[in-house]
C-alpha cells in the first residue's frame, strides 16, 4: 500500500523508520559519527557547529539513501550550520546554496517523500528519469554553471568555477531528490569530489573545518553506496 497524502500514523512511520537497516550500515553510522567526533577533537581543527554540521550531514546522507523521509530533519540542521561555516569561509556559494535554497527544500523533501512513502517497504519508491529528461537536465545545469561562475567571480569569491560547479550541481541534485530519481546520486558524486578538493585546501591553507572535510569524504564513499541500491530498486520498481 503506497501513501497517496500527507496523512500518516506517525507512530508507524517512526517503526517504518528504523526498518530494513542492515547491522552493518548501523556499524557504518556508528563508526563514521564516532571517527568525525574523535579525529576532530584530537586535531583541535573545528567547532561544535562545525562537528554538529557533519554529524547531521553524515546522518541525512545515511537517511536519504536507505530512502528514510526522516532525512530531511537532520537535512534542516545541517543546512543552517554549513552555511554559517560557509560563510566563515567565504565559500559564498554554498553559503546562499544552504540558506536560500537547501534549508526551504528539506520542507518539500520530506511533503514529496511522505507523499510517495511505501509502507510496506519502510522506504520511499525510487525511479529513473527519461533519456529526453536527462539531456534537458543537463543542458540547465551547464548553462547555469555558465552564469553562477561568472557572477562569484564578480563578488572576488574562492575558487568561483568550482564553487559555482558545486552550487549547480547541488541544486540541480536537490530537485533529482525530490522527485525521487536514481540520477541525484550521479550529480551528488560529481558534487562530493569537488567538495573534497576544495575543504581539503582550505584546511592545509588554515587548519581548520576539519570536520567538513571528513564529511565530504564520508558523502563521496556514501554516494557511491547508495547509487548502486538505488540503481537496483528503482529497477525492480519499473
Amino acid at each position: 500500500m503506497i501513501c497517496s497524502d500527507v496523512k500518516i500514523n506517525w507512530r508507524d512511520f517512526g517503526r517504518n523508520e528504523l526498518r530494513n537497516w542492515h547491522a552493518a550500515e548501523l556499524l557504518l553510522m556508528s563508526a563514521v559519527l564516532g571517527a568525525i567526533v574523535v579525529i576532530t577533537v584530537m586535531t583541535g581543527g573545528d567547532s561544535v557547529s562545525g562537528i554538529v554540521s557533519a554529524a547531521t550531514g553524515v546522518m541525512y546522507t545515511l537517511l536519504a539513501g536507505k530512502g528514510k523521509s526522516s532525512c530531511y530533519l537532520f537535512g534542516v540542521v545541517n543546512s543552517f550550520l554549513y552555511g554559517l561555516i560557509s560563510m566563515q569561509s567565504r565559500i559564498y556559494g554554498d553559503m546562499l546554496l544552504n540558506w536560500g535554497y537547501y534549508l526551504p527544500m528539506q520542507f518539500v523533501g520530506i511533503f514529496f517523500w511522505l507523499k510517495n512513502y511505501d509502507p510496506e517497504k519502510g522506504e520511499v519508491i525510487k525511479r529513473f528519469l527519461s533519456w529526453r529528461s536527462r539531456g534537458v537536465f543537463l543542458c540547465c545545469v551547464l548553462a547555469a554553471w555558465c552564469a553562477t561562475a561568472w557572477g562569484l567571480e564578480f563578488f572576488n569569491a574562492r575558487a568561483p568555477l568550482l564553487d559555482s560547479a558545486t552550487t549547480v550541481l547541488s541544486i540541480g541534485a536537490m530537485i533529482l531528490s525530490v522527485m525521487r530519481c536514481f540520477e541525484q546520486w550521479i550529480c551528488w558524486t560529481l558534487v562530493n569530489s569537488i567538495s573534497i578538493f576544495m575543504w581539503s585546501q582550505i584546511y592545509r591553507e588554515s587548519g581548520n573545518s576539519i570536520a567538513a572535510l571528513l564529511m565530504w569524504v564520508i558523502f563521496f564513499f556514501c554516494g557511491l553506496y547508495f547509487a548502486f541500491c538505488w540503481y537496483k530498486d528503482a529497477g525492480d520498481g519499473k
